[in-house]
């Protein structure tokens, strides 16, 4: 794989990952989940939600920072 290959392949995956972190984002509203959830049910979703959102959101950082350090 060339510069310009893995360049091209970096700026998709950041794309996919800002994709991502958005959805995230906005399944992580409170009101995003249904209001006849159990509450138990409510904390392990959102709880889920939250560690993948944390998860995407330092995986498009690393991504950007692989993009940045690239010559």
């Amino acid at each position: 794989m060339n510069k310009g290959e893995l360049l091209d392949k970096l700026n998709r995956a950041y794309i996919m990952e800002e994709e991502m972190a958005g959805m995230l984002i906005d399944l992580c509203q409170p009101a995003s989940l249904p209001d006849d959830l159990p509450e138990k049910t409510r904390k392990h979703v959102e709880s889920i939600l939250s560690k993948i959102k944390t998860d995407t959101l330092r995986h498009k950082k690393i991504v950007s920072e692989i993009r940045g350090n690239l010559p």
